[in-house]
């Protein structure tokens, strides 16, 4: 404190107002980067739908779909799905719709508006921040575990293969091996009395699959070079190998690609808030090594490097370049390789640019940062044959399969034509939508996205604490659940679905709360999932999978409400 003795009181007082200040525009700015957690849509059998709330249609689900707050996924009677948010596996049986109210850094909180759902946690970290939700409990995981929720005639069981839940607003915890049916008394619409009552574990088909699938994610080799919280790390053991490379270390290479493959040539380009243009990979491993780290060819062959180890790793929607100008008929990127600084096309701040570009280093070396550029440069991979990728224009816009439409042209524009950081294709004001896997279904129009009132290195950007990128119906409201019966959903949707992934720019609404508050279902003011057009073997009063019977003293209650 002698050192400072001679400093004027005042002065003292405005430093440390200053640096106070300086801290809270620090955390103001964190704010402002999107999402670093992702889900994802990992696997999926039969007739599986994600819906649009912005747009109000259902389209048919693709593997490796980046899913993120305010997405829900629907099951036909037959279907089933499987997401994974980081190492946290949510699976779905026949016949049921989850939403994904918050998907960010902070918390995971999923909804189940019917059907069965098995939740798989596998730390005690990722436990604390997931909550369940029904329209009749809030449930919270206390420890990593395995769990069972299944909703039906306005019920909720929760079970837990292993592990504890703990019911929000009671003393009632689910231990390992029990099962616990939940419902309100009173008029439907209003929250009435929480009732509950115990009973066994169901064993039907739905529990020997998602058991199973559990114990085959055991067996897999664990991972060694890459985070289990890196959304999609799960698929590099079983489609390649790893390698050691002389200056960057460990690199994974694909066990099988296709001639003349390229990173980010077999797939299309979607339009995902906040992040824009985002890559959607057709490889059954293809989320991943598009989603984080560097591409890098050596000895004839392309490899993956994950980059420093971090264990939460920060997603991006395409660790490419744009390249050529962005001028003319045509479009060209090229996958960044390991020294090749991403600079986002979204807005995002220092610190996650800094945790998205970490150079590759060998095991015990220091993680250095890769030095942004200040202009127009050539990326490390431009010089490898093939390396660019070029696509019409209209390829891009109209959000079409990227491998059929290749462009083979002179390497003098694109191979050696500069790239811009931080630049994009600007989105494009009318696009047409061929159903993906369907070349003879006709061309549908979709309305015309809203245009940014920025240039597209200022793109708008989302994050769940900002009110002016939130649509109505994923905003999180801070109330407590209510019943399903009081909903009100839209007419189903047509018999054939519009399948376009893309999502337009999200209306503003008032600010969600602050992580820690409670959070209920928004209701869903879009169409019933098509499944729920009684498909046939589908009749009210069966559960999902094995046709159970719905409880009876639900009906009873039902036929009361409508004689009152």
């Amino acid at each position: 404190m002698d050192g400072f003795a001679h400093i004027p009181l005042l002065v003292r007082r405005w430093w440390v107002v200053a640096l106070l200040g300086a801290g809270a525009m620090a955390c103001a700015t964190a704010s402002d980067d999107p999402p670093g957690r992702v889900g994802r849509l990992a696997d999926l059998q039969g007739s599986v739908y994600w819906f649009d709330q912005e747009q109000g249609q259902w389209a048919e689900a693709e593997r490796n779909l980046p899913l993120t707050s305010g997405d829900r996924i629907s099951t036909a009677a037959q279907g089933r799905a499987e997401l994974r948010v980081g190492s946290s596996i949510l699976r779905l049986a026949g016949n049921t719709e989850v939403e994904l109210l918050q998907v960010d850094d902070q918390r995971m909180v999923f909804s189940l508006q019917t059907g069965s759902l098995a939740v798989r946690l596998r730390t005690r970290e990722m436990a604390e921040e997931t909550e369940l939700l029904t329209a009749e409990a809030r449930l919270l995981p206390t420890r990593a575990g395995s769990y069972r929720l299944d909703r039906l005639d306005d019920r909720t069981q929760a079970g837990s293969w292993r592990g504890t839940l703990r019911v929000d607003e009671s003393p009632l915890l689910v231990e390992t091996g029990q099962r616990l049916e939940l419902w309100r008394t009173g008029r439907r619409g209003e929250r009435g009395e929480l009732r509950h009552e115990w009973g066994q574990l169901p064993d039907d088909p739905f529990a020997v699959w998602a058991l199973n699938e559990d114990r085959r994610d055991e067996r897999s080799a664990a991972a060694r070079h890459v985070s289990p919280e890196m959304t999609g790390a799960e698929d590099l053991e079983r489609h390649g190998r790893w390698e050691e490379h002389p200056e960057y270390g460990a690199f994974w290479v694909p066990f099988e690609v296709r001639v003349g493959w390229s990173p980010y040539r077999y797939g299309r380009w979607a339009w995902v808030r906040p992040w824009g243009w985002t890559w959607v990979d057709e490889a059954p491993w293809g989320f991943a090594p598009f989603h984080y780290g560097r591409w890098v060819h050596w000895r004839g062959r392309w490899g993956w490097l994950p980059g420093a180890y971090a264990t939460r790793p920060v997603y991006a929607p395409a660790l490419v370049a744009w390249v050529g100008g962005g001028t003319g008929p045509s479009v060209a990127w090229v996958a960044l390789g390991p020294l090749d600084f991403f600079l986002p096309w979204y807005r995002s701040t220092p610190w996650q640019r800094d945790h998205i570009n970490t150079r590759p280093h060998r095991p015990g070396q220091p993680a250095q940062p890769i030095r942004p550029p200040t202009g127009p440069i050539l990326y490390g991979n431009q010089g490898t044959p093939g390396a660019v990728t070029v696509v019409p224009r209209d390829v891009l816009a109209h959000r079409r399969p990227v491998g059929r439409a290749l462009i083979d042209e002179p390497s003098d524009r694109h191979g050696r034509g500069p790239g811009y950081p931080g630049w994009q294709p600007t989105e494009p004001p009318q696009r047409e939508s061929r159903p993906p896997g369907n070349p003879a279904q006709p061309i549908m129009r979709t309305p015309p996205a809203p245009q940014p009132s920025t240039t597209p290195n200022e793109l708008p950007h989302r994050d769940a604490r900002t009110p002016d990128q939130r649509p109505p119906e994923r905003h999180i409201r801070d109330r407590l659940p209510i019943h399903e019966g009081s909903r009100e959903r839209a007419p189903s949707r047509p018999a054939v679905p519009e399948r376009s992934h893309d999502r337009p720019a999200p209306a503003p609404v008032a600010p969600p709360p602050a992580p820690g508050t409670r959070i209920a279902p928004s209701p869903p003011a879009a169409a019933a999932p098509p499944w729920r057009q009684r498909e046939p073997g589908h009749e009210r009063g069966q559960t999902p999978e094995d046709g159970r019977k719905s409880h009876p003293e639900g009906r009873q209650s039902r036929e009361r409400e409508n004689l009152r």
